[in-house]
């Protein structure tokens, strides 16, 4: 292998806010007899990776009529890291213990997943989850990715690039959503509110719709995101008209049976201002007797570091309406998820023509244009972003 095959360009974090770059960092080898090596041919950025993306609390960004201070910072803290958890590629490599790939297959890699009774990995995430889980690296790299366990965690879909995009948000997003609508423990007609309308909440209606849902209200404050919520099936609130939880109880007295958080601690309030608790708790107000709500989108706290310059312990501790959640006897799910067993259901879903997820994606860059695809979605001037190679 040439010096120049060795190395693979990269999009990284290095810990300054408001940019990522892309570098050349070496490619990944086979360490243990089951791991796979994967040849990515196209990745895409999450919501999430916002939360690493941003600046300073000192650092106030005007975009548009929203001057944003970013709320906290999302990563580990061994700056430079590789970036990404969302992708699909090729065995290139495999194992001597690997029984159920093999060089050629086409994969989804997850954003994560258990490895053992012990062990875990978290792709684009530095050593955020160390030591409890492995740094394999990210999956935003022009090349290749390393992927541990690889009978565990991989997913196979079909060859070809049928779908592709259907197929990659299985890496995050549409199990995400998915799991979000099932952790407020949603059934058939009932009526839902999903909190953001990006690409988690959106498919997080999407999904509420195909699973049943009577009625779905899907709230935000960028225009183009409230049409694209029209255009699937769902009831637009703007943020910006107002309390939501007034808006919905104004056509649903009694209130929604379902409420989904999935925009998470930089959430903002009717002012477009930084308000943590303002989703959590506008979701009791909205949620009918005996309903329940899933907090999905992402809590976080911890130390300030090189990874995180703007973290604090005191961010995801949040004034919580307890008295109203009581009386209300509201069922409270969410928190992080992974993969796992949903993968399989879901790929079948898009594989029978009955979900169509990829239809957040808006815009394709390559990898050279990582910085600015970063920088569009960040000020909502995209929905989401496909990398490709």
């Amino acid at each position: 292998m040439s010096e120049q095959s060795q190395m693979m360009k990269a999009v990284l974090w290095e810990g300054i806010p408001y940019q990522m770059v892309v570098r050349e960092i070496p490619r990944p080898k086979i360490q243990a007899a089951t791991d796979v090596i994967v040849k990515v041919v196209v990745a895409s950025i999450c919501g999430s990776d916002l939360h690493t993306y941003h600046g300073t609390l000192e650092k106030m960004r005007p975009i548009g009529k929203l001057t944003h201070t970013p709320a906290g910072l999302y990563g580990g803290s061994d700056v430079p890291y590789p970036m990404g958890h969302e992708a699909i590629g090729v065995v290139m490599e495999v194992g001597n213990q690997v029984q159920n790939y093999k060089v050629g297959d086409r994969v989804v890699v997850p954003d994560a997943a258990v490895t053992s009774a012990t062990a875990a990995i978290a792709y684009g995430a530095g050593n955020a989850y160390a030591p409890q889980a492995a740094d394999p690296g990210g999956c935003q790299a022009a090349e290749y990715v390393r992927v541990p366990a690889a009978d565990t965690v991989l997913l196979s879909v079909p060859q070809g690039n049928d779908h592709e995009l259907d197929y990659l948000t299985i890496a995050d997003i549409f199990y995400t959503a998915w799991s979000s609508i099932s952790s407020t423990g949603f059934q058939p007609g009932d009526t839902v509110a999903v909190y953001g309308a990006g690409p988690v909440g959106l498919l997080a209606a999407y999904s509420a719709l195909l699973r049943g849902a009577s009625k779905v209200y899907s709230i935000d404050h960028v225009a183009a995101r409230l049409e694209k919520a029209k255009s699937i099936g769902a009831i637009s609130i703007d943020l910006t008209a107002g309390d939501p939880a007034d808006q919905i109880l104004k056509l649903e007295p009694g209130g929604v049976n379902r409420a989904s958080d999935c925009v998470g601690f930089e959430c903002l309030n009717t002012q477009l201002k930084p308000q943590e608790d303002f989703v959590v708790n506008d979701m009791i107000k909205v949620t009918a007797q005996g309903g329940g709500i899933a907090v999905t989108g992402v809590y976080w706290n911890g130390p300030r570091d090189k990874g995180e310059p703007n973290q604090d312990p005191k961010y995801g501790t949040i004034k919580f309406d307890i008295a109203a959640w009581w009386i209300k006897n509201i069922v409270i799910g969410g928190g992080g998820t992974i993969a796992g067993s949903q993968g399989p259901a879901l790929r079948d879903l898009i594989a029978a023509g009955r979900a169509s997820p990829g239809f957040v994606f808006d815009r394709s860059f390559t990898i050279d244009e990582a910085p600015d695809a970063y920088r569009l979605f960040d000020e909502k001037k995209i929905e989401k972003a496909a990398i490709r190679f």
